[in-house]
């Protein structure tokens, strides 16, 4: 089973609101992105899985290649990982999957949204902090129903804004709604951008009484 030997947290909520799924940084774990899903939705279910690939010691979700870049290949099996371990943990405790609500930052966020843009068997509500394109995505990928807020700041070293835009670009170019935040800090997570993640979750109509059309 895909779920031996994973490390991850589940928090009960209330069942009518729409779970949470969390997904960390490089160099986070499990309990990172805890109060942050505590305070976008304080009622819902929150599943926190921690990815299994470690480089000079700090967790992430994909490996980089010896030239610095993104390993792709390896990128494809860790997805492949983790949504079947997000299968299985939502059997065990009983989570609609169709309802999940990704939130993820930075590594986290990035294979969020290289899963919307490959996967066929993703999710349809996102939250990405500091997201960035991971490679060109040649697809034909339906996202009409999918809703992303994603956040940027204009001194981030480690995500052009160029390659911010080509993210939210070819979302939105495949249908997705896209709500973008940009502010004049670093890679950091700040107050106002969580604030206005925050405010865009509530008026989504995402948290209650929503499935996939």
């Amino acid at each position: 089973m895909a779920e031996k030997n994973v490390n991850y947290t589940f928090v009960k909520g209330d069942p009518t609101v729409s779970p949470l799924l969390l997904l960390h940084g490089q160099g986070g774990n499990e309990n990172d992105l805890l109060p942050i899903g505590k305070y976008l939705s304080p009622n819902s279910p929150m599943l926190s899985i921690r990815g299994r690939i470690q480089e000079e010691g700090m967790n992430r979700y994909f490996r980089h290649s010896e030239n610095g870049g993104f390993d792709l290949a390896n990128l494809e099996q860790e997805t492949t990982w983790l949504f079947s371990v997000l299968n299985e943990l939502c059997q065990k405790f009983n989570i609609d999957y169709n309802r999940f609500i990704v939130v993820g930052y930075s590594n986290g966020a990035n294979v969020a949204a290289r899963a919307l843009l490959t996967r066929r068997d993703t999710f349809h509500t996102g939250i990405f902090f500091h997201p960035m394109a991971l490679s060109t995505v040649d697809s034909q990928q339906d996202l009409s129903d999918v809703k992303v807020w994603m956040s940027h700041g204009d001194k981030d070293p480690i995500v052009p804004a160029q390659n911010f835009k080509v993210l939210a670009t070819y979302l939105k170019e495949r249908g997705a709604d896209v709500t973008i935040f940009r502010h004049d800090q670093s890679h950091n997570l700040n107050e106002a951008e969580l604030a206005n993640a925050k405010s865009w979750l509530a008026d989504s109509g995402r948290l209650q009484d929503w499935q996939r059309r």
